[in-house]
């Protein structure tokens, strides 16, 4: 049979690449961020068996900048949104 998609490579690479971005997501927090923009992959062949997988972003600050932003970056818990969050559609806020 020729063709087709090899589950196990497809599993690895997919691992790889959850592997940079948590790495990624890791490194922006340690630096103070709360989102990364322009995320993108670099993979590279390495030989004959291994293969390189990067992940690259800009670490930033992300202001939540309309009450529906802030409500939602209250709901996922992050940075000072979390701290006062708006009330909306009869949902209680902190107490």
């Amino acid at each position: 049979m020729f063709g087709g998609e090899l589950q196990g490579m497809t599993k690895n690479l997919a691992e790889s690449r959850n592997e940079a971005m948590a790495r990624l997501i890791n490194e922006a927090r340690n630096r103070g961020g709360n989102a990364i923009i322009g995320m993108r992959f670099d993979t590279t062949e390495l030989g004959d068996v291994w293969t390189e997988i990067c992940a690259y972003g800009t670490a930033v600050q992300a202001v939540p900048v309309t009450d529906a932003a802030r409500y939602t970056a209250s709901q996922l818990g992050y940075g000072v949104a979390a701290q006062a969050q708006p009330q909306h559609r009869g949902e209680a806020g902190p107490t």
